[in-house]
Parts: structure tokens; sequence; C-alpha cells
């Protein structure tokens, strides 16, 4: 594996031997005992975070409400393993790529449910709202022989609220940069009659700046580029007795995006319609003390409706059905299997060769651990996936660990995967390609891990070869590169001290075209976050320091209508964050982002924000 540049190699030599110190010391000093948290999308069923085999790293509610975030992408940004791609500021199109896979090899559920829209095969990220997410749980690394296909590079799932124990209600509003407007109002209740309410909702108003770089698209026109989103979200379950139990979630999410014309010198700015939303009807049936019945209906929709003249709308719709079953036959020994078919359909004004797809697929998984001390770790998942318009798909995945103590463990994981071509890569007119293969991969990890009283340290090194990769052509046309590999180790850490939090993550990574030797677009080869927060009386201060080294892009040359290469070039930003408890109920928050006004790009030709102050207050009564 090759790593480029002195900034890389000064990277390496800081963070990690902070990551390394920081597990090292977790393992000597008096931490604060705090409870595992409790994940099912590693492995498809419900564990402690310190069991997961695939990497898994969760962001609480209560990360989500100390970071001060206006938007999603901004709190997936300081996640090991994760580099995002924003075509400017809030609001503005965001693609993710975990481990260096392609932006729609990462999968995105919401509850549950894929909510990668069926033209670009990725999630539109940047207008789900805030106000409805309860936790997020983050996989790094191939798990497709759980959830098929666009799960190569790992899996994003939203969890969103429900109603707890207790009454709750909060109230928040803030101001800042960029003529930043912001409010959230969410709450829930469980009656006495069993039936348990949540509701959420956000409005989100933001001037922008200019999203184009017109040093590097000479000619385009570059004004301020503004979002505006209306969010709202819904959940009730009944309480059937003997843990059986039915729910409805719904979730709405709409607004408008601004956007500046790359191609043309335009003298009008453009504005796009979105409109997310979801519903999910679901059922928990406990047919034994140690048999377990789930059964859900879903639907989703990403509509996208352009003002602009030379573009149009495009609606992408997912209907699906799903049963499982999970039998618990020994403790700490269990199997689930499950079936689930999907209908995606397309509508457009874009004429399509074809606009709909079915996918019907069967899963079966065990997970367990065996010995006399319960040293030993064994997952395996087995998956066949058949799509109505190219074939048959099977993935498999094995991992393994053993316990070398109560808190060291060693492990290692095989498993393949597929991607399927997306409805623009196989049908947009003119920029299409039919003949198009689904990815292929196959993906090998090694890991040392310690965990302990909620905190945890992770160093994997991991290889993904992909066959039949797809990438684009110099006139954007899609075409399946023959190899790809990506070699990579990843450190991280994240724990608490007293009254002090850490988290430092450090990752290495070749992603390379092997028919080239070529370093895959957009995606940088040394990834790095610190972060700490500590509560000093009423006070709580922060603070998240993130790097990514240059990454090689592409730039549409109007002379010759191709694509020539680009040079997206490092950058480090950083981040400081405070609350003041005013009372019990009321807390003033601020976030100073873009501490130093680094001037960067995380896709070449448009800016990211600079230096941006947002000041707000919350209420949280004690209900």
């Amino acid at each position: 594996m090759t790593f480029q540049s002195r900034n890389a190699r000064g990277l390496v030599s800081a963070f990690l031997p902070s990551c390394l110190l920081a597990g090292a010391v977790a393992a000597q000093a008096q931490s604060v005992p705090m409870l595992s948290p409790v994940v099912v999308t590693a492995s498809g069923t419900e564990q402690k975070l310190q069991d997961a085999l695939p990497a898994t790293t969760v962001i609480t509610q209560d990360e989500i409400a100390r970071a001060h975030a206006s938007d999603l992408p901004t709190l997936l940004d300081t996640v090991a393993g994760v580099q995002l791609a924003q075509a400017g500021g809030i609001g503005s199109p965001t693609s993710a790529f975990l481990r260096g896979g392609n932006s729609n090899d990462t999968l995105v559920l919401i509850d549950g449910v894929p909510v990668n829209n069926l033209t670009a095969g990725t999630a539109s990220l940047e207008h789900i709202a805030l106000a409805d997410i309860d936790h997020i749980e983050i996989v790094r690394g191939n798990v497709s022989a759980i959830y098929g296909s666009a799960a190569l590079g790992g899996v994003i799932q939203i969890f969103t609220r429900e109603a707890g124990a207790k009454p709750q209600i909060s109230l928040s509003g803030q101001v800042g940069s960029y003529g930043l407007k912001q409010t959230d109002a969410s709450g829930s209740v469980r009656l006495a009659s069993g039936t348990s309410l949540a509701a959420s909702a956000e409005t989100l108003n933001y001037k922008g700046f200019p999203a184009i770089n017109a040093s590097e698209v000479p000619g385009a026109l570059s004004v301020d580029d503004g979002t505006t989103r209306r969010a709202l979200g819904f959940s009730v379950r009944q309480d059937l007795g003997s843990g059986n139990s039915v729910g409805l979630r719904l979730r709405d999410s709409r607004g408008t995006v601004q956007y500046d014309p790359e191609f043309s010198p335009d003298t009008q700015t453009f504005m796009t319609r979105f409109a997310l939303s979801g519903a999910v009807l679901d059922g928990l049936f406990q047919l034994r003390p140690n048999l377990k019945l789930t059964a859900a209906l879903t639907h989703s929709t990403d509509k996208w409706d352009d003002t602009a003249d030379h573009a149009g709308y495009f609606n992408s719709t997912s209907d699906g059905a799903n049963a499982g079953l999970q039998w618990e036959f020994a403790p700490q020994q269990r199997l689930t299997g499950g079936v689930e078919t999907t209908h995606q359909s397309l509508d457009s004004d874009t004429l399509y060769t074809t606009t709909g797809r079915t996918q019907n697929s069967l899963r079966l998984g065990y997970l367990g651990k065996f010995g006399d001390r319960a040293q030993h770790q064994l997952q395996i998942n087995l998956r066949s996936d058949h799509y109505s318009d190219f074939g048959n798909a099977n993935t498999g995945y094995l991992g393994y660990a053993y316990w070398l103590n109560d808190n060291w463990r060693v492990k290692a994981s095989y498993s393949t995967g597929f991607n399927a071509p997306t409805f623009n890569q196989l049908y947009y007119p003119g920029f299409s390609n039919p003949n198009l293969q689904p990815e292929q991969l196959k993906s090998g990890e090694l890991g040392l891990e310690w965990a302990a009283d909620g905190q945890q340290f992770r160093a994997v090194l991991f290889r993904n070869d992909y066959t039949d990769l797809i990438a684009l052509n110099s006139f954007y046309v899609p075409y399946n590169i023959g190899r790809a590999r990506i070699d990579g180790v990843e450190f991280s850490y994240q724990g608490r001290f007293g009254a002090t939090r850490l988290h430092a993550d450090l990752t290495l990574q070749d992603p390379k075209n092997l028919a080239t030797g070529d370093q895959l677009v957009r995606r940088a080869r040394t990834l790095a976050h610190l972060g700490a927060s500590h509560d000093i009386g009423a006070w709580t201060v922060g603070g998240e320091l993130r790097y990514a080294s240059s990454s090689p892009d592409t730039a549409f040359n109007l002379n010759t209508f191709a694509v020539t290469p680009a040079t997206i070039p490092a950058y480090t930003v950083a981040v400081l964050t405070a609350d003041y408890r005013i009372n019990p109920e009321w807390t003033a928050f601020a976030r100073l982002d873009n501490l130093f006004n680094s001037r960067y790009e995380t896709v070449y030709g448009y800016n990211q924000p600079g230096r941006g102050i947002y000041v707000g207050l919350r209420w949280q009564p004690k209900l």
C-alpha cells in the first residue's frame, strides 16, 4: 500500500499515537462505568456494541444534541472511515463514501427501510431532518449478505424517535451565519392503554453562499445558493401484551434547493424542489419465549423536480414487504431468517427505457458464542437476491472472534457482495450503458479490539477486491472497471473519563483502479478525526478536528465537452461547541464552524462554507 504526501505522514505521526495511547490509557485509567449500547445493524439482530463483528459506530441522541449540527451530513462527517462529497452548503447534493467504496456502495436505511433512490442509487442524506432522529448506527465494511445490494462499503441506519417510559418534550431554535434560521420540536408520551405516541417537526431556512468556485469553473454564475426545509415525523405503537405490538411510522421532508448552472454562464439561479416521504407499518409477535416474528409493509419516495428548462422531474418510489423469524435455540445461540420483496418504480419526464424493478430475497443468519467462557464468537449470514432486470446474486458473510480475556479480542471475517447498477447507469438517455454488469466484491478483515465500561478501541486491517466496479469514462458514460482494490487500516477509539468524552480515529487506505494504477476519484488516502467534550459545572465545551488528504476528481471542459482530471487539495477543519445550562429546563448553545476559515472543497469546483457562528436555545422541561 502506498500513501501520499508529507502531510499524510504528519497526520499518521500525530493521530496514530493518539488512537493507540487512548486505547492503552483506557485499559488502565479509572473510567466511568457505562452500559454498552445495543445495536442491530451489524448482524441484523440485537447485540451489544462491543460484540459487533463489523466495525460499528453509534451516534446517540445525546451526541446529536451536543453536536448542534444543522444537518445530517455534518454529523456523519466525524465518523471513522466516512468521507463526504458535498456540492456546496446545507441542502446541496451529498454523497457518502465508506472505506473507499463508491457512493452508491453505501446503503442508507431508515427504520430498516432502504432509501437509496432508483436513479442515482444514493440516498438524499442532505434532506433528512435531525429532529426526528433517535440515534444512528454506522457499519463500515461489506454486509451485503444481510442487506443485499448497495451495502459493499457499509450501512448507515437511522432510527426515528419512539416514546420512552417517561413523557418528553423539546423545543429548540438557532440562528447563524449565511442566514441560517432553524427550529425543532419533538415530543412523546406513553398512555395507560399501552399506546405510545411520538411526533417531531423542523423548519430550516438557509440563504447560503456561492457554491461554485468561479476560479475553477470560469464563466459560470456564482451567487448565494440557499435551501428551505419543512419536515414532520410521527409514530404510534400499540402494546398488545405478552411481547406483541404493532406500530406505524410516518415521515415527510420537503423544500427547495437553489443551485448555479455549471456548464453555461446563465443569468439566473435555478431551484430544485424535493420531497422525501416514508411509511412503515410493522408488527412484533412473540410466538414463544425464544421465538419472535417480525413483519412489515414499507413505502418510501424520493422526488426531485427541477424548475430549470433543461431539467425535469425524477420520482423514485419503493414499496416492500418483509417477514422475519428470530429463534434463540440455546443460550447465546441465535438463528435468524427472512423473506423480502421490493418493487421500485420511476416516474420521470426523461424517457428511460425501463421504469421498474422487482427484487425478491431470502436471508439466513447465525450469531452465537460458545466455549467454556463464551470466548468464541461466530457470525454467519447467507442471502439470495433475484432481480427482475438482471437475474440472481448470492452473497455470504463469515466472521469469527476470539476473546483473549474479558476485554480483548481478535477477529477475522470474509464476505462477498454485489451492487446492482442504477437506472441512470443502465437507462439514462445518452449517458448510460445497458450492458453494465453488477459490481462484485470479495472482502477480508483482521482486527484487534478492546472494550470495557462503554469504551472501545479497534484496529482493523481490511482488503476489498472489486470486480466490475462501475466508473465513468471521459464522456460521463458508465463502464465496468476490470478490477479495483482498496487496502486499508483503521484505528478508532471512543470512551469517557469522568466529565471528559473522547473519540479519535485514523483511516489509511489505498483505493486503486488495478487496470490503470490510478487512485479512485473523490477517495482520500488519509482520513482522521479527533474530538473531545468536557463538562465544567453548567458548561459543556467541545471541539472537533477533521482531516482529509488530497484526492483526484474530474472537471468538465466546456471547449471539448469532455472530462479532464482535477485534484481536490487536502484540508483540515476545526469546530468548537459550547452548552450553558441556564436552569434544568433551558440550555443555551453555540457552534463555531471552520474555526480557521479554511478554504476547501469536497467536490472539485464547489466551495464549502467558511467560518460560521451559530447560537440557539433549547427548552426541555422535566415532565
